[in-house]
């Protein structure tokens, strides 16, 4: 036996069981619902800190930006 996992829109997921049920050699399971990831307010500042320093990289690897080296860091401390 093969096994096919389909995603249905909500609107069409009635319709679609219907049609589906009208075969006899098809054999419904029920699953969990797939729920839509919604990160949480510090999840996204995390990411766009990260964004931000990966773009600062980059820049510096370009020679746009100089950075600051250890010594300077502590400096500011």
């Amino acid at each position: 036996m093969k096994q096919i996992t389909l995603s249905v829109p909500d609107r069409e997921y009635t319709f679609f069981i219907k049609v589906i049920k009208a075969f006899s050699f098809v054999k419904i399971e029920k699953t969990k619902t797939v729920k839509e990831f919604v990160p949480t307010p510090e999840q996204v500042e995390w990411v766009e800190g990260l964004k931000s320093a990966l773009e600062e990289v980059e820049e510096h690897q370009q020679g746009k930006k100089q950075l600051k080296n250890l010594d300077e860091l502590i400096d500011e401390l």
